[in-house]
């Protein structure tokens, strides 16, 4: 499968170009991009041919397969004329500035019979996915309440690249993660949202401050809490799983472990200490924690690799599937409502784009 991979920035070095190299069923065809530097650095980590516009690209390598990471300005015009050419598209989110674009896009891929999907990769993560299958299993019981919150200090101005001009910054460019998950693990998306975003530092002209809380099918609710301007530990992603028979605590980020346990050899308590890169997913009963998921390393690369194997069996077969788009575009909405909530400081009930209750359970199990 021939890879065109459009925007040779950071997200290409340490996401796109080394999980096309880790699926041995894709052929990197070549990149573009119009930074001569970073289309030099891209040919010294494995991209054979690099142009510097888009109908270059298509038109040299014809590649099966077009990623898209660029900003998101620019994501509606480049998978069109990705799929204008013949080509599938995995597209980075934010997926598209408005959901008129977003629409748009959908109906180009249903008229060229082109699969499209957004990169929100956290689900194919192998902490979010074994808490997953631990779910379906049934060994917690029924979920009923999640939490997500992340703290850090970092306003847009400390962003380098195209993020430090967002208005609308962290539940438009990170939020979609969390609302992500969510739906995933409650096979379902919510049916209301009431979101505050306060002026908490003037100075900061952005959503540096979220808090957002949503009603689910069942009577269920979800409670997130984004904080960018707090001087507390770094926190990227914490959430916590509410079930009938156990709490889930899942970390993504680096997760430090420190516990006194008694030795039976030595006779004496003993110090234990673990760093682990990646994230990690642990049950929480009766005061006691276990881990049943971890990882050491990140995986923002290898879990975008198996989204492109997702995809790649998704494109042999017979016909094509265009839930995982759809999804996409509901969860922009998830995000637009949570910005009209906050301005209205009114309860939203987001507008979802159709499809049949099966085609929709479908989506939410498989994708």
């Amino acid at each position: 499968m021939r890879v065109g991979i459009v925007g040779l920035g950071g997200v290409a070095h340490r996401i796109h170009i080394p999980a096309c190299l880790s699926v041995k069923e894709i052929e990197i065809a070549g990149g573009c991009d119009p930074s001569e530097a970073a289309r030099h650095a891209a040919t010294t980590i494995g991209v054979p041919q690099v142009f510097d516009s888009v109908e270059t690209l298509l038109a040299q390598t014809r590649p099966d397969l077009v990623i898209v990471g660029t900003p998101p300005g620019s994501h509606f015009d480049i998978c069109r004329k990705a799929m204008d050419a013949g080509a599938h598209v995995l597209c980075e989110k934010p997926f598209m500035p408005d959901l008129e674009q977003a629409d748009r896009i959908i109906e180009i891929a249903r008229r060229h019979n082109l699969l499209l999907r957004v990169n929100n990769q956290y689900r194919f993560m192998s902490f979010y996915r074994d808490t997953k299958q631990r779910l379906q299993n049934g060994d917690f019981g029924r979920l009923f309440y999640i939490q997500a919150w992340q703290n850090m200090f970092h306003p847009p101005a400390k962003e380098t690249n195209w993020r430090n001009q967002l208005k609308q910054y962290v539940l438009y460019e990170f939020g979609t993660h969390a609302l992500d998950l969510a739906s995933f693990y409650f096979d379902a998306l919510p049916t209301s949202l009431n979101v505050d975003i306060p002026q908490a530092r003037p100075e900061f002209d952005a959503d540096v401050l979220v808090h957002a809380s949503m009603r689910f099918p069942g009577e269920r609710l979800a409670v997130f809490s984004f904080n960018r301007i707090t001087h507390a530990p770094e926190k990227y992603l914490e959430m916590r799983l509410d079930c009938e028979l156990a709490s889930i605590r899942i970390s993504l980020g680096g997760v430090a472990r420190i516990s006194v346990e008694w030795s039976r050899s030595a006779k004496r308590p003993v110090l234990k200490a673990g760093l682990l890169k990646g994230g990690q997913a642990r049950a929480e009963v009766n005061g006691r924690s276990s881990a049943f998921s971890s990882s050491r390393t990140g995986e923002f690369a290898t879990a975008t690799a198996e989204h492109l194997r997702y995809f790649l069996a998704e494109m042999q077969k017979p016909e094509r599937s265009f839930e995982g788009a759809l999804h996409a575009r509901n969860i922009l909405s998830l995000v637009f409502a949570g910005y009209e909530s906050a301005l209205t400081g009114e309860t939203v009930r987001p507008a979802y784009a159709s499809s049949t209750t099966s085609e929709h359970a479908e989506q939410q199990h498989s994708f």
